[in-house]
């Protein structure tokens, strides 16, 4: 976008004095400014409410503390099975039938 300088802003000035004459000029003046300044306040308050919403802020969001259990902490020991490890007894191998003894 093309920077505007002193001598167009002068320009449009001139061109808006003879069309709209110097009785109108500082009444749509007056207009613009004021639908620039609503326009900026809309702006600002929809930002603000999108900010709020998205929970955006400059400063670190701070970490939720651990919720307290409801039931007491279990001890360190390791809880007894319900059922005994019982060994399993080994199979006895099966015989070799040529190897039988009479």
């Amino acid at each position: 976008m093309p920077s505007i300088g002193p001598l167009e802003i002068m320009a449009v000035a001139v061109v808006a004095l003879i069309v709209f004459g110097p009785q109108r000029l500082p009444e749509i003046a007056r207009s613009v400014g004021r639908a620039l300044n609503e326009l900026k306040r809309q702006a600002s308050d929809i930002r603000s409410e999108f900010e709020s919403g998205l929970d955006i802020t400059d400063e670190p969001a701070e970490p939720d503390e651990p919720a307290e259990p409801d039931e007491p902490a279990e001890p360190d020991e390791p809880a007894e099975p319900d059922e005994p490890e019982d060994p399993k007894p080994e199979d006895p191998k099966p015989e070799d039938p040529g190897t039988k003894e009479l």
